[in-house]
């Protein structure tokens, strides 16, 4: 016989665990909130945000309307052949690269792309010289830039720069450096 809920929670070790979830939640939530910069993508100063700082973020967490989007393009080489979970694979790489640069660096763009819905767009460039010229060219403008090379356990040869991130950043200056390439 399958016990009742409230039976479950009489006994003593499950209200122990409740409680001490409980508390592990509201203390955790405090601590990472305590240590989140501004939470304003333009503004470059540190300190705790309050509720005032809200203004633009809509009731479900994402950016409204007309307040600057954000976006993540993953450029993968298309003279390596890799097949489209492998591609998968090295994008995945490649944004979670970005996301630690980001966390590191600039925790106010994160945020933004975060409530942006963490858009990312997957694009193919030719051959690893112009992956290489295209990332200078983002570094240049400022953008972070999460190369990716393979370890060779499968398709690609050890040290193959597969993929390259650019960004998370703001669409208008990610497109003036992607916009040009073609969807993978």
């Amino acid at each position: 016989m399958i016990p009742m809920v409230s039976e479950l929670l009489c006994q003593p070790g499950v209200m122990v665990g409740v409680g001490l979830g409980m508390c592990i939640g509201f203390f955790a939530r405090g601590s990472f909130l305590s240590d989140n910069e501004s939470m304003d993508p333009q503004d470059s100063g540190g300190g705790a945000s309050d509720d005032s700082d809200d203004e633009g973020w809509d009731e479900d967490g994402f950016l409204a309307e007309g307040s600057g989007e954000m976006k993540l393009v993953l450029v993968v080489r298309s003279d390596l052949k890799m097949g489209k979970g492998k591609a998968a694979a090295q994008c995945s790489h490649a944004t979670l690269k970005a996301y630690k640069q980001l966390q590191k660096k600039n925790k106010n763009i994160l945020r933004a792309w975060e409530m942006n819905g963490q858009p990312k767009v997957v694009v193919k460039i030719e051959d690893e010289a112009s992956m290489l010229e295209l990332s200078s060219l983002a570094r240049e403008v400022g953008l972070t830039v999460s190369i990716i090379q393979d370890a060779g356990r499968t398709q690609i040869a050890a040290g193959s720069r597969t993929v390259v991130g650019i960004g998370p950043g703001p669409v208008d200056l990610i497109d003036q450096v992607t916009g040009h390439l073609k969807l993978f």
